[in-house]
């Protein structure tokens, strides 16, 4: 009996700390996964709600600007109980996100995300505070939280497209109550008794590099899924599939990120990657979800790279670690903020200009087309009703096309007039996000001044 009894509690040694390992990494890559994982269903949002694309881009705004505001008073207040704090804050996003389920109107939305944020900050800070008893030292706990959340940001817009188009944009924040719950079970009442710990300075570089890093990766996370979904008419599910090149990349570049030592040189050469693919998003040679593979591929190796070399850096030889970590996620989220809030009226604005060219074109080859005056007519009325129902963006012609008074005669030469408007609105689409994708790309490049200006080897 006693040694199946010694056996029994080796086994359950070694089990239950890999069991607590996988529930805080559910929790921070649960939480950083929302930054983005609706910005795929954001076209069935803003159609749901009559809401034009920059109101519904806060959504998106709303959480990261709520964790950047409440990530470092949820970490100190984490150390006074950390796993209290993480399974509260869990607990607090699990029902924001019923809410968000259940929002009647976009502005109620936008106010349940800000809380899943506020919720989010203390179950994501509070984990690092759990972390190193659990793995059994710092080092372990930073790679594990840096990883799980570089996972979850890069899984999120894919994740979210899928449960679009297979249920509904609702389904997305549903799925998340038990994937926070669960965890927070697990870390309930976990952690060390608390300590007064005197917190040093945050590394200001590698934060303010976390920053403008972020700020300009933002752009693929929310104007390439608007591109693929509004500007080329890609269904979720396909454009979903497309995007998973980027977290295909970044998981593939973390097996041989440590081949390099230096934190410095990783974050440098991740930035020029990101950098890189960001601009050529700008630079696409023609429509088609083909050409972003290649510059996709960038972003998610430069992801990889420079997310995981900074967030380490920030957090090499500080105390308390959850503190810290607190800086770096206030950091990357008031990034997201800042590039959202800075692109999105280029983009916009881009949008609008790049509308009224194709509107222009597209009437002219109406009337240069050969069919009946009369069908010229009712279709021309039929798209131009379809302008006004989706105000602020390229429209969807598909249906004025199929539902115009024509004679089979005239059926093959609509099918033609249908593909060269189809490819003006594409070209259009392609246009108006270029200014948006570079002025991106600049912001990322920007992260490079505060990596190359610090003397520390470490960063």
């Amino acid at each position: 009996m006693c040694p199946r009894s010694r056996t029994g509690a080796r086994r359950r040694t070694t089990f239950r700390p890999d069991l607590r390992v996988a529930a805080v990494a559910l929790a921070v890559g649960l939480v950083l996964a929302d930054a983005s994982v609706v910005i795929l269903a954001l076209p069935a949002i803003y159609r749901e709600y009559h809401a034009e694309v920059a109101d519904v881009a806060w959504v998106v705004t709303a959480f990261n600007l709520a964790i950047a505001l409440a990530a470092v008073p949820a970490a100190r207040l984490a150390s006074r109980g950390a796993g209290r704090v993480c399974a509260g804050g869990l607990v607090v996003f699990a029902a924001a996100a019923a809410a968000c389920a259940l929002a009647p109107s976009l502005a109620f939305l936008i106010g349940a995300r800000a809380v899943q944020g506020v919720g989010g900050a203390a179950a994501v800070c509070a984990a690092l505070e759990l972390l190193p008893a659990i793995t059994g030292g710092e080092r372990r706990a930073v790679r594990v939280w840096v990883t799980a959340g570089i996972v979850g940001a890069a899984l999120g817009p894919a994740i979210g497209g899928l449960l679009t188009q297979l249920i509904s944009w609702q389904s997305i924040f549903v799925v998340q109550i038990p994937l926070a719950l669960l965890p927070a079970l697990v870390v309930f009442g976990r952690g060390a008794p608390a300590v007064a710990r005197r917190a040093g300075l945050p590394h200001i570089a590698a934060n303010v590099a976390l920053g403008l890093l972020s700020a300009g990766l933002a752009a693929v996370l929310f104007l390439l899924v608007l591109l693929l979904v509004e500007g080329w008419r890609m269904p979720p599910i396909s454009a979903a599939l497309v995007v998973t090149v980027m977290p295909a990349a970044a998981l593939v570049s973390g097996q041989f990120e440590r081949r390099v030592a230096s934190p410095r040189t990783r974050a440098a050469a991740g930035t020029l990657l990101g950098t890189g693919g960001v601009a050529a998003l700008g630079l696409l040679p023609g429509a088609g979800w083909g050409w972003t593979l290649a510059p996709q591929l960038l972003v998610g190796l430069g992801l990889a790279l420079s997310l995981g070399a900074l967030t380490e850096a920030a957090l090499a030889g500080r105390s308390p670690a959850a503190i810290h970590g607190g800086y770096t996620i206030a950091a990357r989220h008031a990034g997201v903020v800042l590039g959202l809030v800075l692109l999105t009226p280029v983009f916009v604005a881009d949008l609008d200009r790049q509308r009224d060219r194709a509107t222009q074109k597209g009437a002219e080859l109406v009337l240069d087309a050969r069919i009946d005056a009369l069908t010229k007519v009712d279709l021309a009325s039929r798209i131009a009703s379809d302008i006004r129902r989706q105000p602020g963006r390229l429209p969807d012609i598909h249906d004025s096309f199929a539902s115009v008074n024509a004679s089979d005669r005239e059926r093959p030469q609509l099918q033609v007039l249908e593909r060269q408007l189809n490819e003006q609105l594409d070209r259009a689409a392609t246009s108006s996000f270029e200014r948006s994708f570079l002025f991106a790309a600049v912001l990322a490049a920007l992260a490079l001044i505060p990596i190359a200006l610090t003397r520390d080897v470490s960063l």
